[in-house]
This record gives C-alpha cells, sequence and structure tokens, in this order.
C-alpha cells in the first residue's frame, strides 16, 4: 500500500487518457515516457510528488469501505535512475530484482514480513511480477507489478523507472483477477 504526503508541486509527464463508450477501462497514455496501460475507469485518480523527484499517479477503488488498507488501488511510479543504468537488466535478471525489491527482508527494516513469488517473467523488455505480502495488523495483499526502464523520459539523458502495479486484499482477488490481468496485459509502448 502507498502512502506519502504530496510534497510541492512538479511537473507530471505528458498524458492522455482515452475511453471508449461503456468501457470498464480507460487508456493511460505517457507520451513522454512512451506507454500506455489501461485503467479502471471508475477508479479516483491522483497524482503526488515526492520530495525525491519520484512521481506517483494513484488510482483508488472508490467502491471499497474507508479502512485505507482494505483499498483496491493501481499506481504507475516514476523513479528517476543514473546514468548508467541503460537496461533493465542493469538492476539483474527478473529473479534477483523479485528477490531484491518485490520480497522485502522485514527483518532488515525491523519488521515481520511474509512475501511469496507466485510467478516472475521477462517479456516485452519489461519484469512482470505476481506476489502475495503480509504485514502485521494489515490483511495479506495480492500484487501484480510491471516494471520498465524509459532512456530519455526524465527531459535529459537520464532513465525513468517505470513501475506499473495493482493489488487488492487477497481475499478480493478472485473477483479482481480478470481486470488485474486486463491492465497488466495491456501495458506496453505507444504504436507510432
Amino acid at each position: 500500500l502507498i502512502t506519502a504526503a504530496t510534497a510541492a508541486t512538479g511537473s507530471f509527464p505528458a498524458f492522455a487518457i482515452d475511453q471508449e463508450a461503456n468501457s470498464p477501462f480507460i487508456m493511460y497514455r505517457d507520451e513522454t515516457a512512451g506507454f500506455e496501460v489501461k485503467t479502471p475507469s471508475g477508479w479516483q485518480k491522483s497524482e503526488q510528488s515526492l520530495p525525491d523527484r519520484r512521481r506517483i499517479v494513484l488510482f483508488v477503488n472508490p467502491n471499497e469501505n474507508d479502512a485505507s488498507a482494505d483499498k483496491d488501488l493501481m499506481f504507475i511510479a516514476y523513479t528517476p535512475v543514473r546514468d548508467d543504468f541503460t537496461a533493465l537488466s542493469s538492476f539483474g535478471s527478473v529473479d534477483q530484482v523479485g528477490q531484491m525489491t518485490i520480497l522485502p527482508k522485514g527483518e532488515i527494516a525491523g519488521q515481520e514480513s511474509e512475501s511469496k513469488m507466485l510467478d516472475s517473467e521477462s517479456k516485452k523488455n519489461s519484469y512482470y511480477f505476481d506476489y502475495v505480502t503480509k504485514t502485521p495488523d494489515q490483511p495479506k495483499r495480492h500484487l501484480r507489478t510491471v516494471f520498465n526502464l524509459v532512456q530519455g523520459a526524465t527531459g535529459g539523458g537520464g532513465a525513468v523507472l517505470v513501475t506499473i502495479t495493482v493489488q487488492t486484499t487477497d481475499d478480493r482477488y478472485e473477483a479482481l483477477k480478470g481486470t488485474f490481468g486486463e491492465i497488466i496485459d495491456s501495458y506496453g509502448k505507444i504504436k507510432k
């Protein structure tokens, strides 16, 4: 679950949202980063800029109860990276990235957590992950994530790690599995 305070306003990437009539999805297109992905049409969108130059676009299901831990959500995170990271493999293989980022070492951070990788693969120049995680006093969550490195998306010579994640409580995952699959499978480069 993402929790972050909104920082001073920053510039967000040029993007467009297209919706076909009666579609349960809206196509989110980021022209600067050169990708598109479907988002749930009824989910509330917000944008946040963090002090460390990261940006996050959140989509939250408004139909869920008010407990923030139980929210269904999707987020797109933009993280600037050093210039020497020129390919996604600069971070390691899909398995190495999964071990370092998706399956956090809770004991290192001083908290108990359980994480289990269900599936991971490298395709379309991206890393795809399907996993569950459980932290104390929180419901077990099911997440699906795509990692992609976009060159030049900073407006300069650097790159941006684009991370797209959808998540819900594990007990609601079966009801949202098709929606999450359609979102993750829709991710791709903008066709020119």
